[in-house]
């Protein structure tokens, strides 16, 4: 779900992307104070996120990493993969298909002389 620029992503979503919420975990308003600075968390495994276009983020604490899935940087780019293997067989297919056409119209009319 999407609400102006942020993404509202269920805390399932959120647990697959940056791990299990911490006990303490408050949800910080990030547009009352543009100047936040994330703080680095020692017991938080960095976590790389990525967006749509395929750029990456390095987050090392949960509140950053939760901030910046909510912002867009949720994708999983295994996906996008798998995406661009079934265009590579669609065009692989076709082309297959047409020059199969091809050699057998050709092979067919060598065998009719």
């Amino acid at each position: 779900m999407r609400s102006g620029n942020v993404f509202s992503l269920s805390e399932n979503e959120i647990t697959n992307l940056c791990g299990n919420y911490p006990v303490d975990f408050i949800k910080i308003d990030f547009e009352s104070n543009p100047d936040f600075i994330f703080e680095n968390d020692v017991n938080f495994e960095a976590v790389k996120l990525f967006d749509v276009e395929g750029n990456s983020v390095f987050v090392n604490s949960f509140t950053e990493c939760h901030h910046y899935a909510n912002g867009g940087w949720n994708y999983t780019p295994t996906l996008r993969n798998e995406s661009d293997y079934h265009d590579f067989l669609v065009v692989f297919s076709i082309m297959a298909i047409f020059l199969a056409n091809l050699f057998f119209r050709k092979f067919l009319k060598i065998g009719k002389r």
